[in-house]
């Protein structure tokens, strides 16, 4: 029997955060190929959803597909290009901050402390993956909570501008950055929140 759509979508999304986190913490090498048969049999699936993953992460273009290659990861960006990731994303965050921080509501900043707890711990452990995992799940909840248009977009800028380097192993400045984000958005002050948002993504 045949999956529903939004179980499908579940699915690929689901896959989508697993082979995105691989690719953050350097599972994956450069230029490697990507095979659909052995995602496949790793989440225990058909090829169908791991395509479907496959294809999202190629539009976020993480992955990129090559005619007669098929589907590989992309290749690391250079430092200017990297310059120009980062200040894409830091204008696009700092618009959907400034959305965001008038109409949160009490569950949103209830969810954004959350999941600033869930990164103290990450880095208080030294894990890599959780503490990239959970970097951007924080800064993608303010992002689509102002603007679901541009999540997508906001995605693709931010997992290449790790890819290309981190600062994700400077465990207690981390956390130092975050928390005074969080405790702006808290408060409810967007200049703050954008001021502290600039100099954790610089």
């Amino acid at each position: 029997m045949m999956k529903s759509f939004p179980q499908r979508q579940a699915y690929r999304e689901s896959i989508s955060n697993v082979i995105r986190r691989d690719l953050i913490s350097g599972k994956f090498k450069c230029d490697e190929p990507m095979r659909e048969q052995k995602l496949a049999t790793r989440f225990g699936t058909s090829r169908g959803p791991v395509r479907d993953a496959l294809m999202q992460l190629t539009q976020e273009g993480v992955l990129v597909y090559q005619p007669n290659k098929g589907v590989r990861v992309s290749s690391l960006l250079t430092d200017e290009e990297r310059d120009v990731v980062v200040a894409m994303r830091l204008e696009l965050e700092k618009y959907c901050m400034s959305k965001f921080v008038p109409t949160a509501s009490q569950d949103d900043l209830d969810n954004i402390s959350f999941l600033l707890e869930r990164l103290k711990d990450a880095c208080e452990v030294a894990s890599l993956p959780e503490v990239a995992e959970n970097d951007l799940a924080l800064h993608r909840y303010w992002v689509a909570q102002a603007s679901p248009h541009l999540e997508s977009t906001w995605i693709g800028l931010s997992v290449r501008m790790i890819m290309k380097y981190s600062r994700l192993d400077n465990y207690e400045q981390s956390i130092t950055e975050h928390t005074r984000i969080v405790e702006a958005i808290l408060n409810r002050d967007v200049e703050k929140a954008v001021y502290f948002l600039g100099e954790n993504i610089l």
